[in-house]
């Protein structure tokens, strides 16, 4: 049997868009054996939803991974426990896809580096931000070279900061996260993010906190996809008043979350309550930064 352990992991982390990603503590198992014919069974979050069948993420992933190589995936049985909140925003997919590529990796014995295994799950995921924190681990910074193949470069955040979720329970899709945005900015906000990207990536690294109460503003996104949060802006000054160092959305949402590195309780329960007063059930919890990427275990 082969089992993978991948983390979680939130995106942009307010103003690095498609860019920066960052592991958190919360898992998606998988285990593989061989089978007499394709079984797939679910433990966890997402069970009533998460495919059974060749459409399951991470199966599907692993028959991409296999394809890249020209081999073929045996009949298997896939056990899937999931710890990932499903609501959106904590790079549920990205496991997925990632917990499939190091699977293939590893039954078919093929090989690949983790910078190859990237590429594939971008191929897959489209964009570098979750699948490379679900790769590598800690804070991760992508690029894109000339001919499209994606460089990622991890950051271990040695020094405490939480990492305070709120997951209202509904559900906001990619797709529409993004058919939202401009496809057009004004330079002086590309400029707020590039600068505010810039300094944040230094914060993390030197360890200074404290700036993170104004590099994580940001003007190319989260001001389109608050208006798929309803109560958002509610939620933001619930989560700054009690305590937090910055207030952003996940992803491409719903969920949302704040840097901390005190009053992390209050500030969960700040945001559920905000949340509830807008007529939205939530769910809040206090992780930790991942500093190890998809590991076997």
């Amino acid at each position: 049997m082969i089992q993978v352990k991948v983390p979680c992991s939130t995106s942009n982390l307010g103003p690095g868009f498609d860019t920066l990603g960052l592991a958190l503590n919360r898992y998606l198992y998988l285990s593989v054996e061989e089978s007499n014919g394709l079984i797939i069974t679910i433990e966890g979050n997402g069970k009533g939803h998460i495919a059974t069948d060749a459409n399951n993420l991470v199966y599907v992933a692993m028959i991409a991974t296999a394809q890249k190589v020209g081999r073929t995936i045996p009949p298997i049985h896939l056990h899937c426990k999931n710890e990932i909140p499903a609501y959106g925003g904590l790079g549920g997919s990205g496991a997925a896809i990632v917990g499939g590529v190091f699977l293939s990796n590893q039954l078919l014995e093929i090989g690949l580096s983790r910078d190859e295994m990237l590429n594939i799950a971008v191929g897959i995921e489209g964009h570098p931000d979750n699948v490379s924190a679900a790769i590598f681990g800690g804070m991760t910074i992508n690029c894109f070279d000339a001919e499209r193949r994606v460089h990622c470069r991890s950051v271990q955040i040695e020094k405490k900061l939480s990492v305070v979720t709120c997951s209202p329970q509904f559900q906001v899709q990619t797709k529409e996260a993004r058919k939202i945005l401009p496809q057009q900015v004004l330079l002086k906000d590309a400029v707020t993010n590039i600068e505010n990207t810039a300094s944040l990536v230094a914060a993390m690294i030197i360890g200074d906190f404290d700036v993170l109460r104004y590099v994580t503003a940001e003007r190319l996104h989260e001001q389109y996809r608050a208006t798929l949060i309803p109560g958002y802006e509610n939620v933001k000054k619930a989560a700054l008043d009690a305590g937090a160092l910055s207030f952003n959305i996940s992803g491409a949402g719903p969920t949302v979350f704040a840097f901390a590195i005190a009053n992390e309780q209050h500030i969960a329960d700040a945001m559920v309550q905000a949340f509830e007063r807008n007529g939205q059930n939530a769910i809040s919890e206090v992780m930790s930064v991942e500093n190890s990427g998809a590991a076997l275990f």
